[in-house]
């Protein structure tokens, strides 16, 4: 395998940023050209034209860089077709990235139209992640999401690389490049910590998708030079990699840093994929030897799981790898066998949770990151503590948007956690032992860690207890709701409660969700709802958490299976309203972020709620006042609310 040496970073021209004003459009100009060649073209399938539209974007640039924009000019006046005139330019400068036979497959006016929206454009001086952005949000949902690649935020990727550090004389590999994210904020990043240092690593990538390779070696070789090289081919595929490169890349590189397609919808089912990996056997577990391969193939197994093993395999001993990955692999016992493998390989050196609108629009999955370090021998002795860090803010929320309708810029958390990963007794990391957890959830270890979150207002006299604690003291009891059946609704008066009807601290029923008194009695007795129990929900997407108190009013009903009802036993010791106001503290939402788990895009509490602490507010203390004025407020509200309903009369279906 070549990894080309191209001149030192020192050397390399970084004013990229001095592109004309024009080149701030860029989102928009890629916009207008894709909905123009949806429209006008004969292709209807995003991926032809997004192919295309790379095509275009290639040869305008190589046009741009090399002095040759009178070749662009007599296509778009009509002087020749896109494979005559077109496709010799690209060829010329990226003969790698063309594969063989390659032709346009739009129309000649549909392609002369599309360069000409770009003619004012110098790509040459456009910053390659500027180029990479618009076409990454032109692409969307049309192409990613269908193959499970969704393309990871700027602010991340930064912090990724800074907490990995890549130096110049190494060897860095994104085995799923897309446009070119992690390599091109590596390059930047030597260029700005290591300056003029010799440059005699590379920058390897490689994408199964050809357009998103060839869009990638454009940007990286505008950005990098010779010190970038990319591929298209399956990386996963071992054989493609001696048939392209000429050798196992086994052991060859010093950093991965990747973010690689998600879904069992995109499953690998190929044998002789499958059959390489340890993770594309089936694995079982027993209390004697823990977790073992059975050496019978997977019918078929996700791809984050192979790239994962890939990634570890590709990485010299004592090599660092970043990889993103769905919560469903930290929190799933069922995958307990990828943790047993990596600690036998190396060390988690450190775990980052990650917000949920962190690939927001583009996905909803939660997302993690981990970062390991491959074993220098297979002695080596296994490192039991991890460091693991929460990011609450990303920089924009769940619509894409960086800025507020205020005009002011949403937070993100991953530039102080990257520049503190190394600072010693730092607030935003801390030191754990995973080694005997069936959870590495990150979120869930710093939540339980020494460092447990606090409200200053509550003074020194209150103990912090777990729900399971007061289970076993006999303060509470908690159970699970149920459901009626769909066929159940409207058939009645009595109201099911869904976790959509809890806010504001009550119950606010669907009256078309309403059942008989037959189905009522049905559940009932395993209920017992009574005024003062407390409805919190521990299933869904968003609204984990959030709790209702039942009343005199709102008592007589059933609560779906998502909620759990907590009841208070012996309110002479405990205030059901000090516990529901406990439950809603910032300290204790905390602790239960910590708690939920997210399986692709629900959450769920599970068993772990037992393990929620709340500090125990009984008793005269600071809290007495706040508990009392809590109180009264919600006990008025029901009593006003109850009295606006007499007044109002019966409701009428309208």
């Amino acid at each position: 395998m070549s990894l080309a040496i191209g001149p030192d970073v020192a050397q390399l021209d970084l004013s990229l940023g001095s592109a004309s004003g024009m080149n701030q459009n860029l989102p928009e100009i890629f916009k207008r050209i894709y909905y123009h060649l949806y429209s006008n073209s004969k292709a209807s399938r995003a991926e032809a034209i997004i192919e295309d539209l790379s095509l275009l974007l290639l040869a305008k640039l190589s046009a741009d860089q090399r002095g040759q924009r009178a070749v662009i000019e007599n296509f778009v006046a009509g002087r020749g077709d896109a494979n005559s005139v077109l496709l010799p330019l690209l060829t010329s400068a990226f003969p790698k990235l063309l594969g063989t036979g390659q032709r346009f497959s739009l129309d000649d006016a549909s392609l002369r139209r599309s360069l000409g929206e770009m003619a004012d454009l110098d790509l040459s001086r456009a910053p390659a992640h500027l180029i990479g952005e618009a076409f990454q949000a032109l692409i969307g949902p049309r192409l990613r999401g269908e193959k499970g690649q969704f393309f990871t935020p700027k602010s991340l990727v930064q912090a990724m690389v800074h907490i990995l550090d890549p130096k110049p004389s190494e060897r860095v590999l994104d085995p799923c490049v897309g446009t070119g994210g992690f390599l091109a904020e590596t390059f930047l990043y030597q260029a700005k910590t290591y300056g003029g240092a010799s440059a005699t690593g590379g920058l390897f990538g490689v994408d199964k998708d050809s357009g998103l390779a060839r869009l990638s070696g454009a940007l990286l070789t505008v950005l990098a030079g010779q010190r970038a090289e990319i591929h298209n081919f399956n990386s996963l595929d071992f054989e493609d990699w001696k048939a392209n490169i000429g050798s196992s890349p086994s052991g060859l590189f010093d950093v991965v840093l990747t973010n690689p397609p998600f879904g069992a919808k995109i499953g690998i089912k190929e044998p002789g994929l499958l059959t390489n990996y340890d993770f594309g056997h089936i694995w079982s577990q027993s209390k004697t030897s823990g977790w073992v391969t059975t050496g019978a193939l997977c019918a078929s197994e996700d791809p984050q799981v192979l790239f994962l093993e890939f990634c570890v395999r590709v990485l010299r001993p004592g090599g660092r790898m970043g990889i993103v990955l769905p919560e469903g692999m930290f929190g799933n016992k069922q995958t307990g066998y990828v943790w047993t493998w990596l600690r036998q390989h190396g060390t988690v050196e450190a775990l980052l949770d990650c917000p949920r609108t962190a690939f927001q629009p583009g996905t909803d999955t939660k997302t993690n990151v981990l970062f390991f370090k491959k074993a220098e021998s297979e002695r080596e002795p296994t490192n039991l503590k991890t460091k693991v860090a929460v990011a609450i803010n990303c920089g924009h929320d769940r619509r894409g948007r960086s800025v507020k309708a205020t005009g002011e810029a949403h937070a993100d958390d991953f530039p102080e956690i990257a520049a503190e990963y190394a600072v010693a007794n730092s607030d935003r990391w801390r030191s754990v032992d995973l080694e005997d957890s069936e959870y590495v959830v990150p979120r869930y270890h710093y939540y339980k860690s020494e460092k447990s979150v606090s409200e200053d207002w509550l003074g020194k006299q209150t103990n912090l207890v777990s729900l399971g604690e007061l289970v076993k003291k006999g303060l509470i009891s908690v159970r699970k709701g149920h459901e009626v059946g769909s066929d159940a609704y409207g058939t009645g008066e009595i109201p099911f409660i869904r976790t959509s009807d809890i806010s504001n601290f009550e119950v606010s029923a669907d009256p078309t969700k309403s059942v008989s008194e037959q189905v009522y009695e049905q559940y009932a007795a395993a209920q017992n709802l009574q005024a003062g129990d407390i409805l919190m929900v521990v299933d869904g997407r968003y609204r984990i958490g959030t709790t209702a108190i039942l009343d005199e009013h709102s008592a007589l009903c059933i609560a779906q299976s998502h909620l759990r009802i907590i009841s208070v036993l012996d309110k002479s010791k405990l205030d059901p309203y000090a516990l529901l106001y406990a439950l809603n503290l910032p300290s204790v939402k905390l602790r239960l972020r910590g708690l939920v788990f997210i399986q692709s895009t629900l959450g769920t509490l599970g068993s772990r709620l037992m393990e929620l602490r709340i500090p125990l507010l009984v008793g005269e203390g600071p809290w007495s006042e706040r508990i009392f004025q809590f109180r009264a407020t919600l006990q008025g509200r029901s009593k006003l609310l109850a009295e606006m309903k007499r007044m109002a009369g019966p409701e009428v279906e309208l």
